[in-house]
């Protein structure tokens, strides 16, 4: 006896079935100059050839920086619990290669990439990711962008925002990562505002947040090389303050609308210390055992796990 369901439950169930075999994706920036001198803020690149130009943008044939392609190599269904991150040659790669053991899928926005929200025409618009990492970018956003990543945010998506200290500007264009991340905050959506600072500083001054204790343990330190604070206000709270300045953040978080945010202010936790040749990285990311465990407690997090 065969059973037949109601014409509108039976397309429910198909339409379903494949998207709850969809991975949650996550989206690394690399469209604003992440690459740009004695960095490498992406997760895998295959070409190096980028220079930055005389407007700072990253141009081809310019110097042998990474030129990190949309899709990492070889293949993210070769990553098993027991691969290294060296599987990808990127100073990010070992955060990409844990998402995607945890069940994610990891792209990068290239350096010819631009951030949209609704616009069907670009294949890498924010609407279809669930997670974006902006780390040191060091070209300010475009006024389009800064729409798309509000309202990315705005619609439940989760940002990641890390920054670095005062007067990082890489690429020589007058704006380092504090400022490229003040004018996109210049609202101040999130209550998060970066300082122009530079400070030197392992911090044990952790409070009680979602993520400082999460499915890969408690984070009780971080580090900052050379990081810049950050100042609060709203809905924004500390994560980790200076050890003995609890009104200067060195990691945040923010809700807005039905998303979330984090901020970091600092690269250095998250430099895995493999990647670029041509450039000279330094392993953050082991160098103390909790940047791993606070960086994929907080991107959990921000996917809503």
């Amino acid at each position: 006896m065969k059973l037949f369901l109601p014409l509108g439950l039976a397309l429910a169930l198909a339409t379903a079935q494949p998207l709850a075999a969809q991975k949650p994706k996550v989206l690394f920036d690399a469209s604003h100059a992440q690459m740009a001198g004695n960095a490498d803020w992406v997760i895998d690149a295959d070409k190096f050839d980028l220079g930055p130009g005389n407007d700072g943008r990253m141009t081809p044939g310019r110097r042998n920086e990474a030129n990190p392609q949309r899709v990492p190599t070889p293949a993210a269904a070769g990553i098993t619990a027991n691969t290294p991150e060296t599987y990808w040659q990127g100073g990010l790669s070992a955060w990409a290669v844990e998402l995607v053991k945890r069940g994610f899928e990891v792209e990068t926005l290239p350096n010819n990439g631009q951030f949209t929200y609704g616009n069907r025409r670009n294949a890498q618009d924010l609407t279809n990711y669930k997670v974006l990492i902006i780390c040191e970018p060091n070209i300010a956003f475009t006024d389009e962008e800064r729409r798309a990543i509000i309202a990315f945010v705005d619609a439940g998506g989760g940002l990641f925002l890390i920054g670095d200290h005062d007067k990082s500007d890489r690429n020589n264009d007058g704006c380092d990562s504090p400022c490229v991340f003040n004018a996109l905050l210049a609202a101040n959506p999130f209550g998060i505002k970066f300082n122009l600072d530079n400070i030197k500083e392992t911090s044990s001054a952790f409070a009680q947040a979602p993520f400082s204790n999460g499915p890969y343990g408690r984070a009780d330190r971080l580090k900052f090389s050379n990081g810049a604070t950050m100042s609060l206000s709203g809905a924004a709270k500390a994560v980790v303050t200076r050890q003995d300045n609890p009104g200067q953040a060195m990691c945040a978080y923010s809700t807005y609308g039905k998303g979330r945010v984090v901020a970091l202010g600092d690269s250095s936790p998250a430099d895995d210390g493999t990647g670029d040749p041509n450039d000279r990285l330094y392993p953050g990311w082991t160098e103390v055992r909790s940047h791993a465990i606070l960086i994929m407690n907080a991107t959990l997090w921000l996917a809503g796990q």
